[in-house]
């Protein structure tokens, strides 16, 4: 395992000497060429990046105006009520004074049928078969 490790620290050694040579040998005009080509394939880069986000930002932003101003349009009225408590105003009074009265609660809180017969029963009142 150490033995390839040193050969690829050889390669890369070697690598790195050649390409520094190749650098070296080469002439100022070259250098200078190769530079400003380099510069301007970054700045193409950025400039890339850039005009991507310029398109999609504002379409982003169009279709999020669009989808609040359609969730805003099609959402329910604040002053109606929900459609289980609407018409049951009956149940919901002997619920607050059974809660209030406290007394049978003992008896309610162990028995399952109660529970099932409660389940069973709301369901019918919120127009469902049960």
């Amino acid at each position: 395992m150490e033995d390839q490790a040193g050969r690829e620290d050889r390669l890369e050694q070697r690598a790195r000497e050649v390409f520094d040579a190749s650098v070296e040998s080469l002439d100022e005009d070259a250098r200078l060429r190769l530079s400003q080509a380099r510069f301007e394939a970054v700045a193409a880069a950025e400039r890339s990046v850039l005009a991507r986000w310029s398109v999609w930002a504002p379409l982003g932003a169009a279709a999020a105006t669009v989808v609040v101003a359609v969730l805003l349009w099609r959402s329910p009225d604040q002053t109606s009520l929900p459609p289980a408590t609407a018409g049951n105003g009956e149940a919901a009074a002997e619920a607050v004074e059974l809660l209030a009265d406290g007394e049978d609660l003992d008896i309610v809180e162990n028995d399952l049928e109660f529970y099932q017969w409660l389940d069973a029963t709301s369901l019918d009142a919120s127009g469902s078969t049960g």
